[in-house]
């Protein structure tokens, strides 16, 4: 019987987040905002790669499919799941989550700010060596 409640939530749970993922896409302009022409008629800026409904979609879905198959995984062997351990799978989904959050902040920041595209990359992967290297020097000084 549990299996069949557990069914059942993960396809109203897909069903919510595809009626989210379509409002969110048939919204108008939802990605510009131009201070200049505020009165008047929306313009639509040039579209790249980040741009594209389409990568955001596939980044998304993508997302929700790691996530739900770890959990799925976590849930239903229980071989996985002692080994993994409760906390440190949900410490690693977060660090993984914030980590790429302030990877992708500070690329859309630095392309915000006018930088090109390479530069801004340049900019989170420095910001990442630098986040690893404080890392690593933090265990050596805590473990010796």
């Amino acid at each position: 019987m549990a299996e069949t409640a557990y069914l059942a939530s993960a396809v109203v749970t897909g069903i919510a987040v595809l009626a989210v993922w379509s409002f969110v896409t048939r919204m108008e302009d939802w990605r510009h905002y131009d201070a200049a022409n505020v009165g008047g008629a929306h313009t639509r800026r040039s579209a790249d790669e980040t741009d594209s409904v389409g990568t955001w979609a596939a980044a998304f879905f993508a997302l929700v499919l790691v996530a739900g198959g770890g959990a799925v995984l976590l849930v239903s062997d229980a071989g996985v799941a002692s080994a993994v351990g409760d906390w440190v799978a949900v410490g690693s989904v977060l660090g993984v989550s914030l980590l790429g959050f302030l990877l992708w902040g500070t690329y859309s920041s630095a392309r915000f700010r006018g930088l090109r595209s390479a530069q801004a990359a340049l900019l989170s992967a420095w910001l990442f060596g630098s986040l690893f290297v404080v890392g690593v020097a933090v265990k050596l000084v805590l473990a010796g």
